[in-house]
Order: structure tokens, then C-alpha cells, then sequence
């Protein structure tokens, strides 16, 4: 049986390890988090979300230094103070990747970005921003609202300091301070429909 986090399933017997979890993603060729023993597959994004982030994805590839390197949303990373393994929208190192021994997941994320919906806002803003936080390297997230121009950003300024900063319109930009790079708003949200 497979432990899944999702309580509509069968009940759980026993925890996964993460050498069962990553072989089920082999095998199964689906996308699962790992939760410290509980898995939860993906679910699929609408169409505007995978506009977002196809978005992100081009203009942080296009704009940044060549110090910096982006992934997107099939590269997972680990938390190893809560052993989890998850799946942000784009993730951003600095110099080359530090991954882990198995399951190729990054260690050394330094900008984080979650395209939110209604389903994971409340997670993405909360319990995973603090779970991210764990993370030593971890400088920034910005999340991405589907269904208007605005974007939040948090960037750490001290080991426990983080300063927001929102934006909102088609008009204005999002400065990313962990790679001194400004998005252009009208660019994230690129044949995306929103209100205005």
C-alpha cells in the first residue's frame, strides 16, 4: 500500500521511506510530494497558472546573470529539517545546483516562486513559507496571484527578517533583490486573463 496524505484514499498502514517514495515516481512517472514518510501526487495546473509560470520561467532564463540557473516546476527540491520533497513553480540557485544523492532534488534554493490558487494560496502563504524558510540558502519567494496582476514578494534581510513587498498592475515591475533582476508585470502575466 502506498502512504498517501490524502485522507479520501485507502487509511495508512506504514510510512514510506524516501528510497520507496522515489521509486514509486520512477515507476508510476507521476509527480508526488513527500511529506516525512506520506506522499501526495500533483495535481494538474489550469491553463492560466501554466501561462505564469512558463512566463517566469522564460523571463528569469532570458534576464538573469550567468551566475544564476532556474528550473521549473518538474524540479523538486528537499527541506531536509522536515525531510520533504515538493515541487515549487520555478527555483532559482546560485553558481551550480546542490542536489541530494537520490532523487535529484535541489538543496540550494535561493529564489523560490508558487503561482497561487485557491486550492494551495493559504499553504503557499503560510505552513510552506515557514517550511521554505529551513532552507539556509533560501532568500526569496515571490508568489503570484492567478486571477489579478498582483505579486508578493518576501526577501530575507536577516536570518529572521523578511521584508514584504506587494505589486499590483500591468503597469509596474517586481524587483527580485537575490538576483537583481526587475520583471516587468505585463510580462508575468502575458496572455494571461485576469481582472483589472
Amino acid at each position: 500500500m502506498v502512504a498517501t496524505s490524502n485522507s479520501l484514499l485507502e487509511p495508512i498502514t506504514d510510512l514510506l521511506t524516501v528510497a520507496e517514495y522515489l521509486e514509486i515516481e520512477i515507476q508510476t512517472g507521476e509527480r508526488y510530494q513527500f511529506f516525512n514518510g506520506l506522499i501526495k501526487q500533483m495535481a494538474g495546473s489550469s491553463i492560466e497558472h501554466n501561462r505564469i509560470s512558463r512566463n517566469i520561467l522564460s523571463a528569469l532564463d532570458a534576464s538573469l546573470d550567468v551566475m544564476y540557473e532556474s528550473f521549473g516546476s518538474d524540479q523538486k527540491i528537499y527541506l531536509p529539517k522536515y525531510n520533504f520533497y515538493v515541487y515549487p513553480d520555478a527555483v532559482v540557485v546560485c553558481d551550480a545546483p546542490i542536489i541530494t544523492n537520490k532523487g535529484q532534488a535541489i538543496l540550494n534554493p535561493i529564489l523560490i516562486v508558487e503561482v497561487l490558487s485557491n486550492s494551495t494560496e493559504e499553504y503557499d502563504n503560510g505552513q510552506k513559507f515557514l517550511q521554505y524558510q529551513s532552507i539556509p540558502t533560501f532568500k526569496e519567494y515571490m508568489l503570484v496571484r492567478q486571477d489579478t496582476a498582483e505579486v508578493t514578494t518576501f526577501f530575507r534581510e536577516e536570518s529572521d527578517l523578511w521584508r514584504s513587498k506587494e505589486v499590483l498592475g500591468l503597469e509596474n515591475s517586481v524587483l527580485l533583490k537575490s538576483v537583481q533582476l526587475s520583471l516587468a508585470m505585463d510580462k508575468i502575466y502575458k496572455k494571461v486573463n485576469i481582472v483589472v
